[in-house]
């Protein structure tokens, strides 16, 4: 009697695999992007008023570049044009964790413009002369106190790697301190 009935046709037909993949797969990417969006929001939201209180500060039209620095407390670096084509740097301090008092730094924006600077390269040309077997890692302009700085973080190679932190004032080039971290051994 069993060859007499009919065999029941599979749940999962190929259209429906097709569809469950679809499914799960734009779930994934969803998830991925919505994440990927809280985790950036407040980066992108403290950018957004760095620039415009950048803008506000030194008359900027144009704004070239952006970025965060942190040494004694947090600070933002905004580099830009202004109405006369003038290339003008803007570091805009934030309050310590620590600082309550007022008194204590200036939370103004601190605004030089090109032609007071010293250029990138003649900095990077100076300690390069001071140190040619130095690895530089990263350059970036930054605060050191209340004091526009270029900061130098780079490796010298000994029996271990040490790892060290240069500043040059950002408007003489003249050197200002040098940080040196914990030395690190490399596995053997």
């Amino acid at each position: 009697m069993r060859a007499d009935t009919k065999k029941r046709p599979p749940i999962m037909t190929t259209q429906r695999w097709i569809f469950v993949i679809v499914a799960v797969l734009l779930i994934i990417i969803t998830t991925t992007a919505i994440y990927y969006k809280d985790i950036k929001s407040p980066r992108w939201s403290d950018e957004r008023a760095a620039k415009a209180e950048a803008i506000e500060a030194a008359d900027l039209t144009e704004v070239d570049q952006i970025s965060k620095h942190i040494w004694d407390r947090v600070s933002w670096f905004v580099s830009g044009k202004n109405a006369d084509g003038e290339q003008i740097y803007v570091w805009l301090p934030r309050p310590g964790d620590e600082e309550t008092d007022e008194e204590t730094s200036t939370q103004e924006p601190i605004v030089v413009k090109a032609s007071e600077a010293e250029a990138k390269n003649n900095i990077r040309a100076k300690f390069d002369l001071a140190k040619p077997e130095a690895v530089v890692k990263r350059m970036q302009p930054g605060l050191l106190g209340d004091k526009p700085v270029w900061e130098i973080f780079y490796t010298l190679k000994a029996d271990q790697t040490h790892y060290y932190y240069d500043f040059y004032s950002f408007t003489s080039g003249d050197f200002l301190n040098e940080y040196k971290l914990p030395a690190k051994t490399e596995p053997q």
